[in-house]
C-alpha cells in the first residue's frame, strides 16, 4: 500500500478555503499505485489501438507527426503510437470510469455540483518523451455552457517536473485575470509575470483540484520519459451547450451516455 495514500475521502474545510482563495488545492494521492498503473496500461492499449471505443476523440502529438490528419482532434484512431497528445471521452472505459467515481471526487462533486454529475470532458493529456508542445497561458472556461463550469480534477499519471513540462499556474488568477485570459505580451507581463508563476510539480498519482478560471500554461518535455495526466472537468448533469444543444455523459451516481451521442 502506498504510504502516501490519502486516508480520508472528504475535503476538509481548510482545503475548501484554500481552493476558493488561491484557485487550486493539492489533495495528495487518492488511489493505490496499482490503480494508477492500471490506468497507464489501459491508456497505452488505447493509444496502440488494442482497445478501441467508437467516437473517442484522439489527437496525435504534433511533435510526432507532420500529417495534418493525424494531428487533428477527431473521433478516429490515428495509428499505433504512444505519442498521442490528447484522448477524450475516457468515461467510456470502465477502468477510467471507476477512477472518476473515486469517493473523494464524489464528495467534491456532491458539495460543489449536486447529486447528478456529468463530465464536460474526461481527457488524457500527454507530453511524449523529448517532445510534446508548449501551451500558451489560458483558462479552461468560456465553453458556452448553460450551467457555468467551475472545477477540474487533475491527476498526474507520471511524476510532473519542470523538465518534463509540468503545469505552470498563476495563484489567484481566477479572481484577478479577465475571463478571456491573456493573449498579448502586455497582458502576460501584467497577469502572468515570472514572479507569479508556480511550477506544479507533482508525484505519480497526486491530484490537484483546480478552478477552471485559473490561468495556466506548460512547456515541452525535455526528458526521455512521457509526462502523462488525466483531467476530469465535472459539470451538472443538466448542463448543455447553449449554441449546439449538446449534452454530456453522466458519471454520477450512475453512468449514462449523453442522450445526443
Amino acid at each position: 500500500m502506498n504510504t502516501n495514500l490519502r486516508q480520508n475521502s472528504t475535503v476538509t474545510e481548510a482545503e475548501w478555503r484554500e481552493f476558493e482563495d488561491i484557485g487550486y488545492v493539492r489533495l495528495g494521492v487518492v488511489a493505490p499505485e496499482e490503480q494508477i498503473d492500471a490506468l497507464c496500461e489501459r491508456i497505452d492499449e488505447i493509444m496502440l489501438g488494442n482497445i478501441r471505443y467508437e467516437g473517442m476523440q484522439m489527437q496525435l502529438c504534433p511533435s510526432a507527426s507532420d500529417d495534418r490528419d493525424k494531428v487533428n482532434f477527431s473521433g478516429n484512431h490515428k495509428g499505433s503510437s504512444l505519442k498521442y497528445r490528447k484522448i477524450q471521452e475516457l468515461e467510456m472505459d470502465p477502468l477510467f470510469r471507476d477512477y472518476i467515481r473515486n469517493p473523494l471526487f464524489r464528495d467534491i462533486t456532491r458539495k460543489k455540483i449536486g447529486d447528478r454529475v456529468s463530465v464536460f470532458r474526461a481527457m488524457f493529456f500527454n507530453k511524449p518523451a523529448e517532445g510534446g508542445v508548449s501551451k500558451n497561458w489560458h483558462k479552461d472556461s468560456g465553453w458556452n455552457l448553460s450551467i457555468p463550469e467551475e472545477i477540474t480534477v487533475y491527476t498526474a499519471l507520471d511524476p510532473q517536473t519542470r523538465e518534463n513540462g509540468c503545469l505552470m499556474v498563476i495563484p489567484y488568477s481566477h479572481k484577478e485575470c479577465p475571463l478571456e485570459g491573456v493573449k498579448t505580451e502586455e497582458t502576460i507581463r501584467k497577469y502572468a509575470p515570472p514572479e507569479k508563476r508556480v511550477f506544479m510539480e507533482m508525484d505519480k498519482g497526486e491530484v490537484v483540484l483546480f478552478k477552471n478560471q485559473m490561468l495556466h500554461s506548460s512547456l515541452v518535455n525535455t526528458t526521455n520519459r512521457p509526462r502523462r495526466a488525466f483531467s476530469i472537468a465535472f459539470v451538472h448533469a443538466d448542463t448543455h451547450n447553449i449554441t449546439s444543444g449538446r449534452r454530456y455523459p453522466q458519471v454520477l451516481p450512475e453512468y449514462r451516455p449523453a442522450a445526443n451521442a
